[in-house]
């Protein structure tokens, strides 16, 4: 954070253990993101970097304090780029109010093709209805006696057609400004992105040793341990 030279960390699991390593990776963002706060206010902002956190299938395993740390990191200059695969992933990791404080405190949303009716349901109810006109017509003994049109709102998109768009097309929301529809890139049709995948894996230095933490005095083994599920049920 306080470098002058950009970084970036890869954090990589296995999908397969994302359930195992759970208690992991809580523990791991939650001491991250606490160690960023400490940082910036010992040193008042003095000399630290914007700092971008991509926290991937964040609807897997819950991140400690993630609703409240929405709300406050941006002003440390810290911003939060979360993705799940449903907005009901949220809830069940979350819970309700505080799925709807982190949807809240996202700049912008951007909307793949969902799966699911109820997420795109949000979506076209989020997006509004336009005006259209509804043609209907009276019949008397099989024949047409009178006809008219009526104004009134219809979806601008239906959950059905969002559900059914192309895989590349996308759904932005930025706040304070008009639903946008944009499309995902290809990177195998632009050269410059082709040359970049094509870029070999850099050569890492192995991470040095550490000695182990000491116990604080009359702490026992089980209590240096605790489990970080225990924790976030508190």
């Amino acid at each position: 954070m306080r470098s002058g030279k950009p970084v970036t960390v890869y954090l990589h699991w296995k999908e397969r253990d994302l359930l195992s390593h759970a208690p992991l990776v809580r523990l791991l963002w939650g001491t991250l993101i606490d160690e960023l706060l400490t940082i910036y206010d010992d040193n008042q902002g003095r000399g630290c970097q914007p700092v971008l956190l991509l926290i991937d299938e964040a609807g897997r395993t819950a991140i400690p304090a993630l609703a409240d740390h929405a709300t406050t990191v941006v002003g440390r200059g810290i911003y939060l780029w979360v993705a799940v695969q449903s907005l009901s992933q949220l809830e069940v990791v979350y819970g309700k109010a505080r799925a709807q404080v982190i949807k809240d405190n996202m700049e912008t949303h951007l909307y793949y093709p969902p799966n699911d009716l109820e997420t795109a349901e949000q979506i076209a109810e989020r997006l509004g209805k336009q005006s259209a006109y509804a043609h209907s017509q009276t019949l008397r003994e099989g024949e047409e006696t009178s006809s008219g049109l009526s104004e009134q709102g219809v979806p601008l998109m239906t959950a059905q057609e969002i559900m059914y768009q192309r895989e590349e097309d996308v759904i932005c929301f930025h706040r304070r400004l008009h639903p946008i529809r944009i499309r995902r890139v290809d990177w195998r049709n632009h050269e410059g992105l082709k040359r970049k995948h094509g870029m070999g894996v850099p050569e890492l230095s192995p991470l040095p040793e550490t000695a182990d933490l000491p116990a604080y005095p009359g702490e026992s083994e089980v209590e240096r341990f605790a489990d970080p599920d225990e924790a976030l049920k508190n």
